[in-house]
Order: C-alpha cells, then structure tokens, then sequence
C-alpha cells in the first residue's frame, strides 16, 4: 500500500501509464467474476465502489475546480465501507446486495452531478471531516473484524487506507489510481486468504481440517507420531440431545484437543474424529500429552442449551425454570509412530486408526498404542 503510494507521488514511466489507469477496473470486473462464483456479494459492491472512486478522480474529480463531488466522495466512500464491513454477507444474485450495488451507483452520479456544480462551501469542505469520517469508518471496520475475525473485514482495512491516501492530502491522479489499484489487489488476497481458509479449516471446531492434516503428512519426514481420537457413542449423543449440543460436544473435545502439549497439533478429520499429530521424536511425550486430553474430557461436565431458553438475552435476565442438564463426554484415541515400522506417514496414520478401533473395542474412554496394543484408561 506504501509503494503504491510512494510510486504514485514520486511518478512512473510513461510507458507504464496505459497499464496503471486501467488495472483498477480489470481487478474490479475480475473480483466481481470472482465474488459471483464464491457467492461473496459484498466483494462484488466494494470493488464496484473501489472502480467507481478511481474513474471519478482520474475524470471529473481531476480538474483543479472539482465543486462539492471530492468533498462528497470523501464522505460516501468510507462510510459505504464501513456499512459493508458491519453487513451480513450474501450472494451477488440476492436483492440486498443488489440494492447495495445500486446505491454505489446512485452514489457515484451524485459525485458525478456535483463536480462541476458550485464549489463546496462550509462543513462539506472541511478536510478535518474527511478525516474524521475515515477514523470513524475505520473503527466500525475494525470492531467488525474484531468480532467475524473475516478475511474480507481485515481487507476492508487496508482498503480504507487505501482510500485515505487516494482522497486525503495533496496528491495527483495517477497517485489515486495507484492507491485504488492496491485497494483491489487487497481485495483480491483477502478473497484467496478467505478461500484458504475455508479448504483448510474446520468453521465449526476452529481447528485445522482434514486437508491440512493431509498437506502437513506430505511435507513431513522423520520420526512422528499420530493419534486418532474419536468421541464415544456420539451418534447415540446426537440422536439423544440433538445436532445443536452435538455441534456444542464437538467445540468442547477441540478446545481441550488444543490444549495438548508435546508439541502436537490437533486437527478436525471428520464427523466425530480429530486427529493430533506430533512432528519429531514424540512417541513418549505423545503418550503423556494424549492421556492428559483424554482425563481432561473425561472429568469436564457442560450444560446443555435449555428448549425453553430464549434466543436473546432478556432484561433483566431471567432464572432457568430448571437446573441445566450436566453432560459428559469421553473419547478413545489410537497413537502410532515411525517407531512402529510404519514405511510413510500415511502409514502411521492408518497404524493409528487401527489402534484407535482397538481402543473402542476394548470398551472405549482409553488409549491404545501401535506398538503394544495394550489398551490404558486413567484408572
């Protein structure tokens, strides 16, 4: 974002402009392509708002007498963002965000109809407004990444400073055409980060998935170890209590998997399955770490989410008509290593698993390792 800026004031070759003036709006028609095929709508309205902006400064905008359209643009484009970053997403398809893409539009005429109109007066052309509306949007942005951790809501970060350097302060239209460049460069790592994530892994547990699990084995050599962990009579658990507690069973047993000391790393395989894997020389280490998580699930108890309460906090909050109900859990967990004569670690993988049904058929809440199959509870 600097260098744009930096390469923007200090000036490029001629030869490079043709390229420059046009890279905002390549990016913006291929984030919007992009935003339709992720079904990311609020992508699609900020790189239409980001295209909007740079076309207004390197046009209408770029006369030294630009009326009140700078002053209103200065105004609309941070606030647009920060009503993105704090809206829920939606497809690009789906009315609302179509309605959103039409304000940008609406939007930018307005800019449009007042840059050759009367020169901005009062209020309007103060710049310390400008710069307030930036600080403000950019604390919504922030709250609303604070809250979502999103990619998209990080990227709108950067896109308001972005947007600062384009509008704020003594600069040219090649210096804004840059910066709004940059903007959908941002927008477009922020949709592969977002991507990246989604692939690698598990939205509801937090942990990294079965194709993180997959890539790590690939890249490793050497000594390793690997358990597989599994919740006991989950489908049971499910049919009792429901998907909801279920979902909140899961949570659980990855919150204390991500406890786990020696060195691993916990992993969501599948269903009710995780993995944990223990890179280097781990074999006995594993075992501590592993029998350590499996007492811990053990003796935890949570309450399950009462049918009658209420989906919002009521004021003032009201006593549950009945204890909640305490529910525990246990897991089995096989561990193999290298150390087992497993030829890769797919090998040690699928050594684990086996231990792990010869944890379940031993009668479950216990540990098995590869080497000696003697199943060992906490008792």
């Amino acid at each position: 974002m600097v260098a744009a800026w930096i390469a923007g004031v200090s000036g490029l070759p001629a030869a490079y402009r043709p390229v420059t003036d046009v890279l905002a709006e390549v990016l913006a028609a291929l984030l919007v392509v992009l935003a339709w095929r992720f079904r990311r709508g609020r992508l699609a309205v900020a790189a239409l708002l980001i295209a909007a902006a740079n076309l207004l400064l390197r046009g209408p905008l770029a006369g030294a007498e630009a009326g009140a359209g700078e002053p209103l643009l200065e105004l609309l484009l941070p606030l647009t963002l920060a009503a993105l970053a704090l809206l829920p997403e939606r497809p690009l398809a789906r009315p609302q965000t179509l309605a959103l893409a039409a304000v940008v539009l609406i939007e930018a005429w307005l800019v449009l109809a007042l840059a050759r109109g009367a020169p901005a007066a009062g209020l309007l052309a103060a710049p310390e407004l400008g710069r307030m509306v930036f600080l403000v949007a950019g604390a919504f942005v922030a709250l609303a990444f604070a809250a979502r951790r999103g990619a998209f809501e990080g990227s709108l970060l950067w896109v308001l400073a972005a947007g600062a350097l384009a509008l704020l302060g003594d600069r040219g239209p090649q210096a804004a055409t840059l910066a709004c460049t940059a903007a959908q460069l941002v927008l477009l790592v922020g949709l592969v980060e977002d991507s990246y994530r989604l692939a690698y892994h598990d939205e509801l547990t937090g942990l990294p998935g079965r194709r993180a699990l997959e890539e790590a084995l690939r890249t490793l050599d050497g000594v390793l170890a690997v358990a597989m962990v599994d919740i006991d009579h989950f489908k049971n658990f499910n049919d009792r209590h429901g998907h909801a507690a279920g979902d909140q069973a899961l949570r659980m047993v990855a919150a204390e998997l991500a406890k786990v000391s020696g060195g691993g790393r916990p992993f969501r395989y599948g269903g009710e399955e995780f993995a944990v894997l223990f890179p280097g020389p781990a074999g006995a280490a594993a075992h501590r770490a592993l029998e350590e998580v499996r007492t811990a699930i053990a003796s935890r108890r949570f309450a399950l989410r009462a049918p009658d309460r209420p989906a919002t906090r009521p004021e003032p909050p009201r006593p549950p008509a009945r204890p909640p109900q305490l529910i525990g859990l246990s897991v089995s967990i096989g561990l193999a290593t290298t150390a087992t004569g497993a030829a890769s670690p797919e090998a040690v993988l699928r050594a684990a698993d086996r231990a792990l049904y010869q944890a379940k058929s031993a009668g479950r809440n216990r540990l098995v390792a590869a080497d000696d199959q003697s199943p060992r509870t906490a008792g």
